[in-house]
């Protein structure tokens, strides 16, 4: 009676009447909001109680990008070839495990970064495979024609889940420490699980037809070769990954030790950037209305570009060095959800279903190959020179790749089918 009274006053055509993508929202809404938890307690763990470098920050960066350039394509025929729901249920408990692996170290007292650096594979090896399906899930369940208003609500949801992360881990991390706060991050990784499992869902497996398994990992690779829109994006967000991995490995240690910045301020800092990317949802959708999904994509990383810049601003001794931080974060973040939403639309739109899982990959691996080397680079460079100098670095960088999207991205409409 309850439920369909609520339904009632929801149109016909919304994705909220939609139990199964209710689930998922409910799931990625919940894992957002420990992942959230980890973005803070991971990276304050390795800076404070392991005194890392920004070197070392660079090589869990890295660790954390290996995956999908080593199993990530085979993961993509895999995909393929089985059910999505199934594989995204088994890797959120694999994640689970892999970061308990944190609280279990310190208090066993054999953390270290080596371990740090294990748990970023086993988490980022979870999100190359049942992350992918799960991609791929959204698809099924909603169609081509609603992926950007998906996308959008699911991207509001993780920006929600982040705008609470950060005060929950300052109290976690005041409380527990920082390594025992990471299981916050595993409980939502099986919750997550346990909803995704509960969907109804009837998918169609694309019949294979005995091809092996490098003659389907060179169709997915060729697919995104031989599309025009495909190849112009791997350059574009090959870029991209490069640049926003590198950053988010280095602007905890930046706030930490440049801007004496106290876990509570950093929990600050971070909240302001989620209610950027809460910000950039309703406009990824508004943008790709007005101006169209390629436009709205070259926008948000212009305007990452512009936050990348302003972080580079603040000093230690300045009167509102938090808020300063924190206005910075804002705008990387809303650009960068500006830019995810409509890039993970208009990469699906223009693939075939039978060919998703191997495009998701293909393109991860593609995009992803240059990052461990690449971050491992700015890490060293950020200890040779400095950490405000690269991140003007990488905003420069970041606004030169807005430039060549606009140039080299065909337009695109979104069909169904």
């Amino acid at each position: 009676m309850l439920q369909r009274l609520l339904f009632s006053s929801i149109p016909a055509d919304s994705l909220w009447r939609d139990v199964a993508f209710l689930r998922l929202f409910i799931a990625n809404t919940l894992s957002a909001l420990g992942t959230a938890v980890s973005m803070m307690a991971l990276p304050l763990t390795a800076v404070s109680l392991l005194n890392a470098s920004a070197t070392e920050m660079g090589i869990l960066a890295a660790c954390e990008l290996l995956p999908f350039i080593t199993i990530g394509l085979p993961a993509g025929v895999w995909i393929d070839r089985t059910s999505k729901k199934r594989l995204a249920v088994l890797f959120n408990f694999v994640a689970a495990a892999g970061l308990m692996l944190v609280p279990i170290g310190h208090e066993a007292g054999f953390l270290s970064m080596y371990l740090l650096y294990g748990v970023g594979f086993i988490v980022s090896t979870t999100e190359a495979i049942g992350g992918s399906a799960t991609q791929v899930l959204v698809t099924l369940l909603v169609g081509r024609e609603r992926l950007v208003v998906a996308n959008s609500k699911l991207s509001a949801s993780s920006s929600v889940a982040q705008v609470c992360g950060p005060a929950l881990a300052a109290l976690l991390i005041a409380w527990v420490g920082a390594p025992l706060a990471v299981s916050v991050d595993a409980a939502s990784f099986v919750i997550a699980a346990l909803l995704i499992g509960s969907i109804r869902l009837r998918e169609v497996i694309a019949p294979h037809a005995g091809a092996s398994l490098l003659a389907q990992m060179r169709e997915g690779l060729l697919l995104v070769w031989q599309t025009p829109m495909l190849r112009g994006l791997v350059g574009v967000v090959g870029v991209w990954i490069l640049l926003s991995d590198s950053f988010k490995a280095l602007y905890v240690l930046h706030a930490a030790r440049n801007l004496g910045l106290s876990e509570a301020s950093i929990g600050l800092i971070n909240t302001l950037g989620a209610l950027g990317g809460l910000l950039g949802a309703p406009l990824a959708h508004f943008m790709e209305r007005r101006f169209g999904i390629r436009n709205a994509l070259v926008a948000g990383v212009a305007l990452a570009g512009v936050g990348y810049l302003l972080y580079a601003l603040p000093q230690a001794d300045g009167r509102f060095v938090a808020l300063t931080a924190g206005a910075a974060l804002f705008v990387f973040s809303a650009g960068s959800t500006l830019y995810v939403i409509n890039y993970l639309s208009l990469r699906l739109a223009v693939t075939p279903n039978g060919m998703l899982g191997r495009m998701v990959t293909s393109m991860r691996f593609a995009t992803i190959l240059p990052g461990p080397l690449g971050t491992i680079a700015i890490g060293h460079a950020a200890d040779r020179f400095g950490l405000p100098p690269v991140f003007v670095g990488i905003g420069l960088a970041c606004l030169l790749t807005a430039l060549g999207a606009a140039r080299i991205l065909p337009c695109q409409k979104i069909k169904n089918g």
